[in-house]
């Protein structure tokens, strides 16, 4: 495990799973109006999950400011937006989590109209568009570093969105439909759902098992393509293709694997059959979420071993 870049390790799985999980609250949103059910009943379903994404991009946003020399000139790295992705990538974590704490708390304390808190969720969502391309973009743009200026990268960046940020909220829907805990505090009614909300939470249970699904799968097949490419590739792409051609690799994709047939083919199954929230379609779904947030932390620390530069790196590998 690259030990080393684990703070910006954190930050891209962390900001990735936190966009991806907005995107499949939005399209929840989406199918159960399409269904004709009511906003309080879809806000009911879908709030517990959203108040969580806040957190979790926050704690992204701790973790990278630890990779800075001084985090408190962090708010420098903004001054050349016109010609860098780290400029861009910082704009983009702060209007996604500007956006996405306005759309909360005024979603938690009911201000504004409907319609401006669905304008401030739109926002929300094309800012997460914005930030994982930016991210992308800071490590394609290194053209002196072969293994990050490749097609894979933001492959591997907007897959692990739909991999884990679905299965993230699959595991709130599960804590929903059990426990609905925003009761407690008053925010939603303590009865139980009604017929028509149990079946958005199954279907929805199934489609986000199914985007995580082929998400992983595109992740898993992209591996061995990246992998020839590099090997077709410089000297310093060379040297990266066969460091990383190890054990951890192997490890990681087994994870990721394991992550696929769990929630692509047991959690389906029982989500499709679920009439309640019980113990085996738990477990199978909280499996396959924390398999895939540790195969997707293996594999950017994967990626971070990738920083290899052609050039200087190369000659002092050749020079011994």
């Amino acid at each position: 495990m690259n030990i080393h870049e684990l703070p910006m390790i954190i930050f891209t799985v962390v900001a990735q799973m936190s966009v991806g999980a907005f995107w499949a609250l939005g399209a929840i949103q989406l199918l159960g109006r399409a269904r004709k059910i009511s906003v309080p009943a879809l806000d009911r379903i879908t709030d517990v999950a959203m108040y969580a994404v806040g957190p979790l991009l926050v704690a992204g946003f701790i973790a990278a400011f630890f990779h800075l020399n001084d985090p408190f000139h962090a708010i420098y790295t903004m001054n050349n937006l016109g010609s860098s992705w780290l400029s861009r990538e910082l704009l983009a974590g702060v209007l996604f989590g500007g956006f996405g704490a306005a759309f909360a708390i005024a979603q938690w304390f009911g201000w504004f109209s409907r319609g401006l808190r669905e304008v401030l969720a739109v926002l929300t969502a094309l800012s997460g568009l914005f930030l994982i391309v930016a991210m992308a973009g800071v490590y394609y743009s290194t053209v002196t570093i072969p293994a990050w200026n490749t097609i894979a990268v933001p492959v591997f960046f907007f897959a692990s969105a739909l991999f884990t940020g679905p299965l993230a909220v699959a595991v709130a829907l599960l804590v929903v439909w059990s426990k609905n805990p925003l009761a407690k505090f008053g925010k939603h009614e303590a009865s139980e759902f009604d017929q028509d909300s149990v079946t958005l939470m199954r279907s929805s249970l199934q489609w986000l098992t199914a985007v995580a699904t082929a998400a992983g799968v595109v992740i898993f097949v992209t591996y061995p393509l990246y992998l020839l490419t590099l090997a077709q590739g410089n000297d310093a792409a060379q040297h990266v293709a066969s460091e990383i051609s190890s054990g951890f690799l192997i490890a990681r994709l087994l994870l990721l694997g394991a992550a696929i047939v769990i929630a692509g083919v047991f959690a389906f199954n029982q989500a499709r059959l679920a009439a309640s929230p019980h113990k085996v379609l738990i477990i199978l779904i909280v499996a396959a979420f924390v398999l895939a947030v540790i195969s997707e932390f293996m594999g950017r620390s994967i990626h971070y071993d990738g920083l290899w530069r052609a050039g200087i790196n190369t000659w002092q590998t050749i020079a011994g």
